[in-house]
């Protein structure tokens, strides 16, 4: 666990961020830190107090540390197989086009691992982590909006407003707005915009699930706001230079429950952040 906090600072350059990512206290991740600094009998950050920074003996060990820790996993895997066994449950962040990669990631870590299972829980972020933090779950893919730093990020990715290709802003000048209920970050992020540019709005529908958002923007009853991604048959992406705000990038991570993550929970991990990666590089290509 030392040098897992270790690499979450390094990574961050913040020790909240860290904690964040690890799902534990600050505290814990700078007593980890001392600790490992006592140990090695180097100095390894320099602290201030906004952030910090590698010292030459942190950025050495960087290195060894990814090593050591990809060694463990191995080494764990080979001589203690019996870790790779059990049901381990995601929880994911409920975007439509996220379901295909991640799908294909998990039927493919299952078949090269027999003896796990997998449990995927779909939901709002938000709930997701609270989830992590009452450990109902091991693992979460999370949507952060804004977008978190590039060393917490798996993939970043446009948030865009979205009509029916025959939607005209009404007469009134009242925004119609179709949003999924509950604490969803393209809710906050829709409302926050239009507050900021000081445009009315209205929200005409609060559904549980996207699919619900989409069939009403489709009717050319609202807008909404959905990643880039999430752009499908039926609706399309209102012009960037239009009447609607400009929206922030989002990005998705991975966050574990409190405590030391689980070999399986840390394989499968790896399998998402390499497979979400990869989709991601083709989609820019």
């Amino acid at each position: 666990m030392l040098l897992q906090s270790f690499l979450a600072v390094a990574n961050s350059q913040s020790f909240s961020s860290a904690a964040h990512r690890l799902n534990i206290t600050q505290s814990t991740v700078s007593h980890q830190i001392a600790r490992l600094e006592d140990h090695l009998g180097k100095q390894l950050f320099e602290r201030t107090t906004r952030s910090c920074r590698l010292t030459a003996e942190g950025r050495e060990l960087v290195e060894f540390a990814t090593r050591v820790i990809r060694i463990v996993d191995e080494m764990e895997q080979c001589f203690r197989p019996s870790l790779l066994r059990g049901t381990v449950v995601i929880g994911v962040s409920d975007d439509y086009h996220l379901f295909l990669p991640l799908t294909q990631a998990f039927k493919g870590f299952m078949e090269s691992k027999p003896g796990v299972a997998i449990e995927v829980r779909a939901g709002l972020s938000a709930d997701l982590q609270r989830d992590l933090n009452e450990r109902k779950i091991d693992l979460a893919v999370l949507r952060k909006v804004p977008a978190a730093s590039p060393a917490e990020s798996l993939i970043t990715d446009n948030l865009v407003w979205i009509t029916s290709e025959y939607w005209t802003p009404p007469r009134d000048g009242v925004i119609p707005l179709a949003l999924v209920a509950g604490a969803c970050n393209y809710r906050r992020t829709a409302i926050a915009a239009l507050d900021e540019r000081r445009l009315p709005w209205k929200c005409i529908v609060s559904c549980t699930s996207l699919e619900g958002v989409l069939a009403v923007v489709q009717a050319g009853m609202a807008v909404s706001v959905v990643t880039e991604g999430d752009v499908r048959g039926g609706v399309i992406a209102a012009p960037s230079d239009g009447l609607l705000p400009q929206l922030p990038r989002s990005s998705l991570t991975i966050r574990f429950a409190e405590g030391e993550p689980s070999l399986v929970a840390r394989a499968l991990a790896r399998t998402i952040a390499n497979v979400l990666k990869q989709k991601h590089g083709d989609v820019e290509r």
